[in-house]
């Protein structure tokens, strides 16, 4: 599977959501980051300049098909790729999925409907258009607050996920570490034990308490993470299939 990660609007979600949820959950993905001014955190197999495409999709055209990569592409990168997308046909259409992440910010919104009308105008499947909420502080608001995208989604027939992934501190937390939530959920050490028998590694009662709040917190992100990409991502490919 191919995935493109864009949005015409900075601060939405696109690397955290590449590194914790699409990195992860499509088994060997190589993760293609283009150019962002911001951090994506975490670990890249390929970071290359917008002007620098042309040259990476001779080879994405020839990737296997059935393995996994996500083009995390950064907000200011967006419409010189869009440009490349306009004249590379053939990469455009190998792209599965293309993931629009938005928070309930309203010039996010505005921002997410201009990404998907370029994306369609340029020849996009808008049913290969999955917009993805993030960042939600209350999911009761959760219709209101997207109501907006709800409305565009129906008239330029692009798909808006009715799951989101609500706001957590722990993406802040693991911004610099390379591993993904996903890695950390996973983790099985019993870190009482290590403090009770530290086998030579010091190990102080404050480190402790935090990585097991971290995995915790992990743990619980990953539940909604998981939902969203069955609704985004699987949910793409229950619609071709």
């Amino acid at each position: 599977m191919k995935v493109a990660v864009i949005n015409f609007s900075g601060n939405t979600g696109k690397s955290m959501l590449t590194k914790n949820m699409l990195v992860p959950l499509l088994a060997g993905a190589k993760r293609i980051s283009i150019e962002d001014l911001n951090d994506p955190g975490g670990r890249s197999d390929a970071t290359i300049t917008a002007g620098m495409f042309p040259s990476l999709a001779a080879e994405l055209n020839a990737f296997d098909d059935d393995k996994h990569f996500v083009l995390d592409i950064g907000a200011s990168s967006a419409k010189e790729m869009v440009g490349h997308f306009t004249r590379l046909a053939t990469t455009r259409s190998d792209i599965d999925v293309w993931v629009v992440p938005v928070t309930p910010l309203s010039k996010q919104c505005a921002d997410t409907i201009n990404t998907v009308s370029k994306l369609i105008e340029i020849g996009v499947d808008p049913q290969r258009i999955v917009v993805v909420p993030n960042n939600i502080t209350d999911l009761s608001q959760f219709e209101l607050d997207f109501k907006r995208l709800g409305i565009a989604a129906a008239e330029m027939g692009f798909r808006l996920c009715d799951q989101g992934v609500p706001t957590s501190k722990i993406y802040d937390m693991t911004r610099s570490v390379d591993e993904s939530l996903f890695d950390i959920a996973a983790d099985q050490t019993d870190y009482r034990d290590k403090l009770r028998h530290p086998r030579g590694e010091h190990v102080t009662a404050q480190d402790v308490g935090r990585r097991i709040v971290v995995r915790d917190m992990a743990r619980d992100a990953c539940i909604h993470l998981r939902s969203v990409f069955d609704a985004a991502v699987m949910g793409r490919i229950t619609v071709e299939t």
